[in-house]
């Protein structure tokens, strides 16, 4: 059984509250629903915290702690203070006779933190995604709830979920938006295991968060005059570029250590580049936007390097 002055969260204890970040360093089982006589349980403790553990009643004479079978002390009651990953893994206290009496599997790890949420469009206008991280990391096996709605229609609005492939998946799909609404949707991220929940609740605007992937299949060839012909396609998963137009940057730089230049946007999917130098080597990287302006440009596609001959 477990005693004060903490008590660590046992699964199968039927007293389990969590609400939010309500709970502190461990969470509550109730001591008196563990049964008298030898058992295994699973045991969750904040690392950082303290917990007291005894055997039996606590009184029993002739008894003994240890962890991953060698001998931690002798007595019925073992102290963990400011616990660490180290003092995860299997305890058990054992009679005169060397019998077990209990079994716990200590699991170390932390509350879930806050999530840092970042959306993001790279398929506008059909769907955007959202990713979160935590720090610290939780450890611990750790479920995300993640939904989002739009709060403007003067009903009750109805919460959709932000697709997952698994629950402990932390990057979702939003299929389903309203363009250009007048008010942000409203995405939830929460976070929730043994030792408490945290919730980061988001607004975003669609058309804020546009960011398209970078083009692909960048060729460059060299023209007659010592000019670059620099072709481009629009990334596979921008879905319309027909009615949703991209505007293009290039970059150009000459060797690496040169400051490089960048011209645009163009609307087109190529340009040509003149005033080149015999003898130098060119990287060329492009970008995508959407055509409107909204959001950010893309990453810069991988550079393509090509060297103008000296003759």
């Amino acid at each position: 059984m477990v005693m004060d002055p903490v008590k660590p969260y046992y699964p199968e204890a039927p007293s389990l509250v969590l609400s939010g970040q309500g709970i502190s360093q461990l969470c509550c089982g109730d001591a008196a629903s563990l049964p008298p006589k030898h058992s295994t349980r699973e045991l969750f403790v904040a690392i950082g915290s303290s917990v007291e553990l005894s055997c039996g009643d606590g009184m029993a004479k002739d008894t003994e702690w240890r962890l991953n079978g060698s001998v931690l002390v002798s007595g019925p009651v073992l102290y963990l203070r400011n616990t660490s990953l180290e003092d995860q893994g299997i305890y058990t206290c054992h009679g005169p006779n060397g019998d077990s009496i209990e079994t716990l599997h200590v699991w170390m790890g932390h509350a879930p933190s806050l999530p840092e949420v970042r959306c993001w469009s790279p398929s506008y206008p059909l769907k955007a995604l959202c990713s979160w991280t935590q720090t610290p990391d939780p450890i611990l096996p750790t479920h995300y709830i993640a939904t989002y709605w739009y709060p403007g229609t003067g009903q009750q609005p109805l919460v959709l979920p932000c697709q997952r492939e698994s629950d402990l998946d932390r990057q979702c799909v939003l299929e389903e938006f309203e363009l250009h609404a007048a008010m942000p949707y409203v995405v939830n991220i929460t976070a929730v295991n043994a030792l408490g929940s945290a919730t980061r609740i988001l607004p975003i605007l669609i058309e804020d968060i546009v960011k398209p992937d970078p083009p692909v299949e960048v060729k460059v060839t060299l023209q007659p005059g010592r000019k670059l012909l620099v072709r481009w396609s629009p990334p596979p998963t921008w879905p319309d570029p027909v009615n949703f137009t991209l505007r293009y940057k290039v970059e150009v730089q000459r060797d690496k250590h040169s400051i490089a230049s960048i011209m645009g946007p163009y609307e087109s999917e190529s340009m040509v580049r003149s005033g080149l130098v015999a003898g130098r080597t060119y990287h060329i990287r492009v970008s995508a936007m959407d055509v409107l302006g909204n959001g950010q440009s893309s990453e810069w596609s991988d550079p393509v390097s090509i060297t103008v001959p000296k003759s």
